[in-house]
């Protein structure tokens, strides 16, 4: 094909599709505007894989997880499905020498992250990121110079608040309704938080305490009979950093048809604040705070769709961002087929995503303890994830692992 022929002449690898949901509706445009083409999308369901496939003109369609991580005309996998499945694939994907884009949450838990940057550091020369768009965003960007230049001084409170509507599918009960599948707002926003604030402030965070709580478990017309809601709708929980950072974080999923997030960092000098997408500062001696970066994109921070669970127009920014930067990297690289990691440093990569996980299950312990809980990253115990397929499962037969002394162990 003259497409495939030119995306090899430029350096880009060939892209694979895993997930057939709302965010591969999203995502693949962006991929091909930056120049990559999609070759090939894998899905739980052969007609939702060929409809994806069809409406984004992807040409090759499968459910078998063996064809497609197999497939000569995939070099890189976007892993773009429910939190569950993400661990498999990616260590999968790169046993199959593919690189892996990942998105947010990276894993289900800390001890499935482990198992992902394992597999990384296995195979170094394969590109493993998963990129949190808010790091991409101009007012982050600029939040994060001006912290680093001291504006703000020493660092003292931070707060975050995200309102944002349910996260119940129109549909009715998915995957984001159910916590073993890594549904709540914890995960698929908190996930953001955690990693946009270990990113600014430069801050290892030592211990959490936090309230997970599952206000509403049925929606009439929804989510009703046997169905029941066990995933988390609202959430708070207090961070502590090693250098005496006290952040806290609320977590609201019951405000519809509305999207809002906003955070403040308040330091010995002066403070800034990120509201939607826009940054405001304001030094101590100053009487009113000051416009920085100004969002003047259609939409502002608002929902890109009009329903609840549409992806905020800033994360689709902030996508489109990561993306130019995957791009630029495989582009500035002399080796065919390598990225230039210097041109994704500021991508999240797994061990920052194995962090995340790390704090999520910290915030979950201490919801369920009442106790103030440390962060320790590595050691844990593995819990069998039961929507793992056995064995390599009906659709893997075949497909390249590593010796269960190296990235699975």
């Amino acid at each position: 094909m003259a497409g495939m022929d030119t995306c090899v002449r430029s350096n880009l690898p060939r892209i694979g599709i895993f997930g057939t949901g709302w965010t591969a509706r999203m995502l693949v445009p962006i991929l091909v505007d930056n120049g990559f083409q999609v070759t090939a999308i894998c899905g739980r369901k052969k007609e939702a894989a060929g409809r994806v496939g069809n409406d984004l003109n992807i040409p090759f369609r499968t459910i078998s997880f063996q064809e497609f991580l197999l497939a000569s005309e995939v070099d890189l996998v976007c892993i773009v499905s429910p939190p569950h499945t993400h661990a498999e694939m990616a260590v999968k994907a790169l046993s199959a020498g593919k690189h892996v884009f990942c998105s947010f949450p990276m894993a289900l838990t800390q001890s499935e992250a482990e198992k992902m940057v394992t597999a990384a550091r296995y195979y170094p020369s394969l590109l493993a990121m998963c990129p949190n768009p808010l790091r991409h965003l101009p007012a982050f960007v600029k939040m994060k110079e001006m912290i680093s230049q001291g504006f703000c001084g020493k660092l003292m409170v931070c707060e975050v608040v995200v309102r944002r509507g349910p996260l119940v599918h129109p549909k009715g009960f998915t995957w984001i309704c159910d916590q073993t599948m890594g549904g709540g707002i914890l995960s698929t926003v908190g996930s953001h938080v955690i990693d946009i604030l270990m990113y600014l402030t430069s801050e290892r965070i030592r211990e959490v305490n936090g309230q997970v709580r599952t206000l509403v478990r049925q929606l009439p017309g929804k989510v009703e009979g046997f169905r029941s809601i066990d995933s988390d709708d609202f959430t708070t929980f207090t961070l502590c950093g090693d250098s005496g950072l006290h952040a806290t974080v609320t977590l609201n999923s019951h405000v519809p048809n509305q999207f809002s997030q906003e955070m403040l960092m308040i330091g010995e000098r002066g403070r800034l604040i990120v509201r939607g997408s826009e940054l405001f500062a304001q030094a101590s001696n100053e009487q009113r705070e000051r416009l920085i970066v100004r969002d003047d994109s259609p939409g502002g921070a608002q929902c890109s769709s009009g329903d609840d669970l549409g992806m905020p127009s800033l994360l689709l920014r902030g996508t489109e961002q990561a993306v130019a930067l995957m791009r630029r990297g495989f582009e500035a690289s002399p080796a065919r087929m390598q990225a230039d990691r210097s041109m994704v440093a500021t991508c999240s990569t797994f061990e920052d995503g194995l962090f995340v996980n790390a704090v999520i299950d910290a915030v979950n312990d201490s919801s369920a303890s009442g106790r103030l809980q440390q962060i320790v990253v590595g050691g844990k115990e593995s819990q069998r994830n039961p929507f793992w397929t056995s064995n390599g499962g009906d659709g893997d037969r075949g497909s390249p692992m590593p010796s269960s002394k190296s990235a699975l162990s």
